[in-house]
């Protein structure tokens, strides 16, 4: 099969470069911005700052008498230690005419440029700031002096190194996002090629299942994750196919052989008793005898008809009723049914009486047909001369019935295996039958909300004793 253009490994890598890029453009998006106007928030609270600070140390400031200027040394310091603190900010100092009357030699302020923001400020007697650019311009109007005049203070600081060091930090982000995405690439291509291998290697197993068979062995895959999941799975898919195709071939077989015998039995001995009834001698006895074994293969296969019938309904999840049922009741009308096959194998059926009446909310037909599978199993096994005992009871929470016979019983290595399909235990001998009686007993019981239990036999005592437990009802109760 050609390998698709836009593969799954495409896919991965592509939905991994992408999450990552989306991840790291929202990053530069949460970090520059907000770094920017930081920057920018503290180089004008470090100016607004020095411009508070350093407003007392004007005002105690000198005034020369004779001209009514400020103290050209005093004046000098101050402004020096303002620019320091506003972070080498361009000061000057202007008067209500806008002259210069002091102005740093070693910077390069273009005074005349803000003289419409010392014009504002020193009439409306309030700070003005403006952002020009990357320049910050603060004209505030200040005394200088001690009953000194009001002089408009020029404090233009630039904020370039801003933008720098954005930039440094947008290089420094990008280098780092290119090299994050290198290595997701590389760790990407890594992860994906392990694990399309191996799900390569599931998939060619699928295939070869697919063209061999159930027989197709398939890949061990020991790790701990949901393709490793997934192995395991198609792992116990197939052994469960296995299991499922060996019953199913045993099925057949036992069908083929278990209607096949019967039916040609059945044939055989009505032809002969068609030929006796020709004669003009018949023989009663013998045709008693052959009237008997025809009804013995015909109950044989409508025991087995039975079986199929209730497979089937059990596949085809037919729901089951509930309405409360005397437990009591039902085993004497099962053992009535059983009664003749039972005196013809001369064992004796033995329906205890309860405490009480034990009331079970259940599926009527259900619950007989599966007292009339423990009864007819033990039927088979029990020695002649023995008792089979059916005891109904009830706990008030569960109402049971436990059928016990006195049997061969059955082997420990088998308790489970009997109540699966298709299986037959090792001690019933030639009786013939598909292995299905306990299986349906058990679904049966199931979906009824119980359960249909092996109970384990005590050592001086023989036989086989199973229990069928049921939720209760309270006696006429309607559900």
């Amino acid at each position: 099969m050609a390998r698709p253009v836009f593969g799954l490994r495409t896919r991965l890598l592509a939905a991994l470069l992408l999450s990552s890029a989306v991840t790291l453009a929202v990053a530069a998006l949460a970090l520059l911005s907000p770094l920017e106007h930081r920057l920018r928030a503290d180089g004008e609270a470090t100016v607004f700052s020095a411009v508070a600070a350093s407003r007392a140390e004007l005002g105690d400031i000198g005034v020369n008498r004779a001209t009514g200027l400020p103290d050209y040394n005093e004046l000098a310091g101050a402004i020096s230690l303002l620019r320091r603190r506003a972070g080498g900010a361009q000061v000057s100092v202007l008067d209500r005419r806008l002259a210069t009357i002091y102005a740093p030699a070693n910077q390069d302020l273009n005074v005349p440029d803000y003289y419409a923001q010392v014009r504002q400020a020193l009439a409306s007697h309030r700070g003005v700031h403006t952002l020009i650019g990357d320049e910050l311009v603060v004209a505030e109007p200040m005394r200088i002096g001690d009953g000194g005049a009001v002089y408009g203070v020029v404090l233009v600081r630039r904020l370039q190194y801003v933008s720098s060091a954005v930039a440094v930090v947008r290089s420094a982000f990008i280098d780092a996002a290119a090299a994050g995405l290198a290595i997701a690439l590389v760790l990407g291509i890594a992860l994906t090629t392990t694990l399309l291998r191996r799900l390569e290697r599931l998939r060619d197993a699928a295939r070869e299942l697919m063209q061999r068979g159930l027989d197709a062995s398939l890949p061990l895959d020991r790790h701990r994750d949901e393709i490793g999941d997934l192995t395991r799975a198609f792992a116990g898919m197939q052994s469960r196919l296995r299991h499922q195709e060996q019953a199913r071939k045993a099925f057949v077989a036992t069908a083929s052989h278990e209607l096949r015998t019967p039916l040609a039995s059945l044939d055989g001995t009505l032809e002969l008793l068609e030929d006796d009834l020709s004669t003009a001698r018949l023989d009663l006895d013998d045709a008693r005898e052959r009237t008997r074994r025809a009804r013995e293969q015909s109950r044989r296969l409508s025991h087995l008809a039975t079986d199929l019938l209730d497979l089937s309904r059990l596949e085809a999840d037919v729901q089951v009723r509930r309405e409360p049922v005397e437990l009591g009741e039902l085993c004497r009308a099962v053992a009535a049914e059983f009664e003749r096959r039972a005196h013809e194998k001369r064992v004796e059926l033995d329906v205890l009486a309860a405490p009480s009446p034990a009331w079970a909310d259940c599926d009527p037909g259900a619950a007989a047909r599966i007292v009339r599978i423990l009864l007819d199993n033990a039927i088979d096994v029990a020695p002649g001369g023995s008792s089979i005992r059916m005891q109904p009871s009830t706990d008030g929470a569960c109402a049971q019935t436990t059928v016990s016979d006195s049997g061969p019983g059955v082997p420990e290595q088998e308790r489970a295996r009997i109540f699966e399909r298709f299986q037959r235990g090792s001690t019933t001998g030639a009786r013939s039958g598909f292995g299905l009686g306990l299986a349906i007993g058990r679904e049966l019981a199931v979906r009824m909300g119980g359960t249909l239990e092996l109970l384990h036999t005590p050592e001086n005592e023989k036989g086989a004793r199973f229990v069928l437990r049921l939720p209760a009802a309270r006696a006429g109760e309607s559900t």
